[in-house]
């Protein structure tokens, strides 16, 4: 009676599993005796550089053996293969332009039966992509005293993935650094003094499979350095006023480090004033960059003319024997002010005049830096 019981309970599960069977395929059984093998299910298409690849899932019915791929109208075909152990079907179709595709996908079992088809479109991108694709741009490249190099970034776009820059080092090594798109400043290690570096963006669109690079662009300049103050000496020409309230107003103040301290003009002097440090020995500049006061209503700078000489220069209203300035630059907003100049040149003295002022003949700055190579 017992072994009558187990054959009932084993009668009764092969039924049940002959029943989830015929259920699975019973959409693809036809009641003449046709029989459509398993269609290409969960088929998509992702975009990559001028190629898309499609993935479908491998079909459980027994039978089928293996897929053909159709676009361009049924012009254009591929034979897609099963392997064993495979759950996800993959085929990459190749040299496409940045157009719209179609693509058909129909299963084949080994009695040359065929599924129903299963349809879908996909978009490559190519270099039109790339042109429109916002490079990452940075502010600043500046290098310290054990020849580190610090690059400060822009925002990054979405769809960056990183940005590359490629330098050359102290030993003469080429070397290539990544910064990501959330953060904001890169250091190069051990840079080679006075030489550019290159660098390019790698971006990849939304869903896309292919990361894809711009050309490498070249620096204007290379790293610039920040020329150490100690023993620089500063003057004005009207001397300066007691600025006791924010920052003291005397001219060696602007060397000092400090951005809460600076340099006030005199009340009430004429136009020009103007501005002399002296470096204490010929040094290459390229630019100049000036901290303005925190209070923006102190911000009195408007336009600016900067004289470079190998000469002594006594701040005064500029003389004829200074020659023309090497740079002019208007002030339009922000906490730092920087002047470049178009080409290198070399100095000891530096003059900064300011012909005008946004309230009277006032003029005031907290940090003077100089740079070069």
């Amino acid at each position: 009676m017992r072994k009558f019981i187990i054959y009932i309970v084993l009668f009764m599960a092969i039924v049940a599993s002959c029943k989830k069977m015929d259920s699975e395929y019973r959409e693809y059984i036809v009641e003449n005796g046709l029989t459509y093998p398993q269609k290409a299910d969960s088929l998509k298409a992702l975009p990559g550089f001028n190629r898309l690849k499609l993935t479908w899932l491998k079909p459980k019915f027994p039978g089928v053996k293996y897929s053909m791929v159709y676009w361009n109208n049924y012009a254009d075909s591929l034979k897609v293969d099963f392997a064993d152990g495979q759950d996800t079907i993959g085929v990459e179709i190749d040299n496409l332009e940045e157009t719209s595709y179609s693509f058909v996908v129909r299963n084949y079992d080994q009695n040359g039966d065929v599924s129903i088809p299963s349809e879908v479109t996909g978009t490559p991108y190519g270099e039109n992509y790339l042109i429109g694709a916002v490079d990452r741009v940075f502010t600043s490249a500046v290098r310290d005293d054990e020849n580190a190099g610090t690059i400060q970034w822009d925002p990054a776009s979405t769809d960056l993935v990183y940005t590359e820059v490629k330098y050359k080092s102290i030993s003469g090594v080429e070397k290539t650094v990544r910064v990501s798109p959330v953060d904001e400043v890169l250091i190069c290690s051990e840079i080679q003094p006075g030489e550019v570096f290159e660098y390019r963006s790698v971006f990849l669109p939304t869903n896309g499979i292919d990361s894809v690079a711009r050309e490498w662009q070249t620096s204007e300049t290379p790293f610039l350095y920040s020329y150490p103050r100690g023993t620089w000496t500063a003057e004005a020409r009207n001397g300066h006023h007691d600025w006791s309230d924010a920052g003291g107003g005397d001219p060696e103040l602007v060397l000092d480090g400090d951005i809460n301290t600076g340099w006030h003009s005199t009340p009430g002097t004429p136009l020009p004033q103007c501005f002399v440090v002296d470096m204490q020995e010929l040094l290459t500049v390229d630019r100049l960059v000036l901290s303005l006061p925190e209070q923006t209503n102190w911000r009195y700078i408007q336009n600016v003319d900067i004289y470079l000489s190998d000469e002594p220069i006594v701040p005064d209203v500029p003389q004829e024997f200074w020659g023309p300035p090497v740079s002019s630059a208007q002030y339009v907003d922000g906490d730092r002010f920087a002047i470049s100049l178009e080409t290198e040149q070399m100095g000891r003295y530096v003059a900064i005049v300011f012909p005008d002022s946004k309230s009277e003949t006032y003029i005031s700055f907290m940090e003077l830096e100089v740079y070069g190579y």
